[in-house]
């Protein structure tokens, strides 16, 4: 039987990360030349995958594709296997395995993600990583790797370093935890946060302290945080025959709001490495979420606007008329980004998508559908790339599709029924995590099997809260139109 790990006596429960779902890697990599694997028929292994958080749902809304998760942790691997066999998931299978005990025929997987490891793990397993990446991902496959970077990261070292002195011989999870808590939160009095939060000591002892006990303890308290400089790691991936693709967040590698000049020197600067490196001085950037692909690999320097053809989009996105006259429209998202334009086409598009979200639109329907001039179609590809680099709107080779409007017989995932029955926390079909608030909505969800109509809702809800909510019936309709925004219901 295995040992216990750390992560069995703090658990960590996993969640779902969008920037790691098949659709947004195919979609990255579509943008920048490769012929991806489509998502819904793909292989992906994901390395450290915990209780299945991040895995599970991909496993269960794409049931074409196979997925394999390895972790050293036996009690998170037990409750993956748990919550798979509770969801009938037969194309998922956890193996508990260390990174350097895994084998696999060459070319087995399409896309490999490893979120939250390379820099909490030894030099020779971070070694074994990028080795697996470079022997098991198929021709046009696509790694992801996250990882703490420098320089951004030297500021939060220094805290780590000063925690590691004061808490040397204490070793009980709990006890270590409240004493850097006490230490941090002097450290907030003797150096406040001022205007640069994420670059002072003060700013970066108060993300720390934010953070819940889980991150804390296997983050901040780690005895291994290894973070390289960009092009320290590009060197790593090339040593293993590995090149940059791009970072999973599109936006990340913009750098538009910076000063004319400095982007100017930027754009002459052909080697991509030497670049992003730069770039990582001026940001300051202590995080990154890397795509790599095989060196013999090709990929563009930059998107092209004809590669989105075939594509979809989707944004929350509300909108407000600036110059009637003029037709002149202004678009925010929820991330706050703002566009204007007067550009009939673009106006009706982001109309369009901001109307359907949860749910995506096809951009061949945006330009016309059958009937689009090759004019509308190329007017509508170079007007949603930029829209994608600002978070404006998101692209999807794989759009999923959540209900817009809950039906008479509303019905949620099976895996957010089965989470909201023992947390908070569940996943979207857009494969993000979000909090539900209070007890009534968790009850909700759970009850949300696609057998009950409205009027059998309110009676199970009713019993399930003892009637110590008179304003049930009033609110049902509002806490289900709520949970359609979230992407929590399936059409």
């Amino acid at each position: 039987m295995s040992e216990p790990s750390l992560y069995d006596e703090v658990p960590y429960p996993g969640r779902a990360f969008a920037q790691t779902h098949p659709d947004r890697l195919a979609t990255m990599a579509t943008l920048y030349g490769l012929d991806p694997a489509p998502p819904s028929s793909c292989r992906m292994l994901e390395l450290g995958c915990g209780d299945g958080g991040n895995l599970l749902p991909m496993a269960l809304g794409l049931p074409g594709s196979t997925f394999v998760g390895i972790d050293v942790a036996p009690g998170a691997i037990e409750r993956a296997r748990s919550l798979a066999d509770d969801l009938d998931l037969e194309n998922i299978s956890f193996e508990l395995l260390g990174i350097e005990d895994y084998e696999a025929p060459p070319g087995s997987f399409d896309y490999v993600i490893a979120h939250g490891v390379y820099s909490w793990v030894p030099e020779h397993v971070r070694d074994d990583l990028m080795a697996i990446c470079s022997r098991l991902l198929s021709e046009q496959g696509v790694a992801y790797v996250s990882y703490n970077s420098m320089p951004g990261h030297r500021t939060r070292q220094t805290l780590r370093d000063m925690l590691a002195f004061a808490l040397e011989g204490i070793d009980e999870p709990a006890e270590r935890m409240a004493s850097a808590r006490r230490l941090l939160a002097e450290a907030c009095e003797v150096w406040p946060a001022g205007e640069g939060l994420q670059t002072t000591i003060g700013g970066q002892a108060q993300m720390l302290l934010a953070h819940g006990d889980a991150l804390f303890f296997h983050d901040t308290l780690s005895p291994i945080n290894k973070a390289p400089y960009f092009k320290e790691f590009a060197a790593h991936a090339a040593a293993h025959g590995l090149r940059y693709l791009a970072e999973a967040e599109y936006t990340e590698m913009q750098y538009g709001a910076l000063p004319e000049e400095l982007r100017l020197r930027l754009a002459q600067i052909d080697d991509v490495v030497e670049r992003e490196q730069l770039v990582d001085f001026i940001k300051q950037r202590m995080f990154r979420q890397t795509l790599l692909c095989h060196a013999a690999v090709a990929p563009d320097e930059q998107p092209r606007p004809e590669r989105l053809r075939g594509m979809a989009a989707a944004g929350s996105i509300e909108w407000e008329v600036v110059d009637a006259d003029a037709g002149r429209f202004a678009f925010t998202s929820g991330a706050g980004v703002r566009l204007e334009t007067d550009h009939p086409l673009l106006v009706v598009a982001l109309q369009r998508i901001g109307a359907r979200w949860p749910a995506s639109v096809w951009l061949e329907d945006l330009a016309g559908g059958d009937d689009a001039s090759d004019e509308a179609r190329a007017v509508i590809c170079e007007a949603m790339l930029p829209c994608f680099a600002a978070n404006l709107v998101r692209l999807h080779v794989h759009p999923p599709m959540p209900s817009v409007a809950p039906g008479p017989h509303p019905r949620a995932s099976p895996l957010a029924r089965l989470q909201a029955h023992e947390r908070a926390w569940v996943t979207t079909l857009r494969h993000t995590s979000i909090r539900l608030e209070d007890e009534l909505g968790r009850l909700l969800v759970a009850l949300l099997d696609g057998t009950r109509d409205r009027a059998k809702l309110l009676e199970d809800l009713g019993r399930a809260t003892n009637g110590t909510y008179p304003e049930l019936e009033r609110d049902l309709d509002r806490s289900l139109a709520t949970l359609g925004r979230v992407a929590l219901l399936i059409d």
